[in-house]
């Protein structure tokens, strides 16, 4: 098993081509200013809200993705609609709080064009797992894999980061360097984003980009 840090890492390239969103001076019970919710499918459940969390990174509140109906699978998005770029240091603190085995998911969102296409950083606390997909044409597609079984819990903050550069994609886990991948097949400027599952509920901190071309 590989045992993942728990310590949350705060990164330092930022520069001033960059967005940080920490959530904190949005009204609660409501979705946030310059994000746009998006739902699997035409009348699907998405519900994103901000809530009061005393164990947030960054103090007093989060964005929640909050399950609305058990047993729903179906992804639900939140798109940030302040910043577009080719290339860019995208990162997120995340905690999967609850939600039906086997949907118990957090990922970051990149490159997003339409809900059909973009690319996925995702983590489940069900298998261990870290995993990068492409979603291409409405089809979700494995780019790479952090080997082994990862030791993520549920009600446990941690932090993530993608730095990508044209067809060149590194993945870090607090303060670690998990894989490299190579892959061309989104190379459009997008949007970036959360994603996760409709039945799980998911808290997200400190969101940041910053943009490199």
């Amino acid at each position: 098993m590989v045992l993942v840090a728990l310590a949350l890492v705060v990164f330092s390239v930022f520069g001033p081509a960059g967005d940080f969103v920490s959530f904190d001076h949005e009204r609660p019970g409501q979705p946030p200013a310059n994000w746009s919710v998006v739902a699997a499918r035409p009348g699907a459940p998405a519900r994103w809200e901000i809530r009061p969390d005393p164990s947030a990174p960054s103090r007093p509140t989060v964005l929640a993705q909050v399950g609305t109906t058990p047993g729903d699978t179906e992804p639900s998005l939140a798109i940030f609609n302040n910043s577009i770029c080719r290339d860019g240091d995208l990162s997120v603190k995340f905690k999967i709080q609850d939600g039906p085995p086997g949907s118990r998911v957090a990922g970051l969102v990149w490159r997003y064009q339409d809900p059909g296409n973009y690319y996925l950083l995702r983590f489940s606390v069900d298998d261990g797992s870290i995993v990068l997909y492409r979603m291409l044409g409405g089809q979700l597609q494995v780019v790479g894999a952090a080997a082994g079984r990862h030791d993520l819990r549920a009600g446990q903050w941690y932090v993530a980061k993608v730095v990508y550069r044209g067809d060149r994609i590194r993945i870090l886990f607090g303060n670690r360097l998990l894989f490299n991948a190579f892959d061309s097949a989104i190379g459009k400027p997008g949007k970036t984003g959360l994603r996760t599952r409709a039945a799980t509920t998911v808290y997200f901190d400190d969101f940041r980009i910053d943009r490199k071309g």
